[in-house]
């Protein structure tokens, strides 16, 4: 296994590595969207919004996987992995 990658929920998503303000926004999805967000959260004991600022953190990660010329997916072992998020 190489690189972890930690998934916070409570800090978000900061280039700097420091904690900054939030910006609130709007946010419009289906129905079923949402029932899936609150599934999520409610199996996770996060918050809906920690849902989505996890989400966004493995996306990026996901991106920069890709960039870097490898694949983003699901092991069944951690010894194959190069990069484990861990944090959730």
């Amino acid at each position: 296994m190489g690189t972890q990658h930690e998934a916070t929920a409570s800090g978000g998503i900061s280039l700097g590595g420091t904690a900054t303000a939030r910006i609130e926004r709007n946010l419009g999805m289906t129905p079923e969207a949402d029932k899936f967000l609150g599934d999520l959260a409610s199996r996770s004991g996060l918050s809906e919004g920690d849902v989505i600022r996890l989400a966004l953190g493995m996306f990026r990660t996901a991106l920069d996987a890709k960039r870097d010329g490898k694949h983003f997916g699901v092991a069944s072992s951690p010894e194959v992995l190069d990069i484990e998020l861990v944090g959730f």
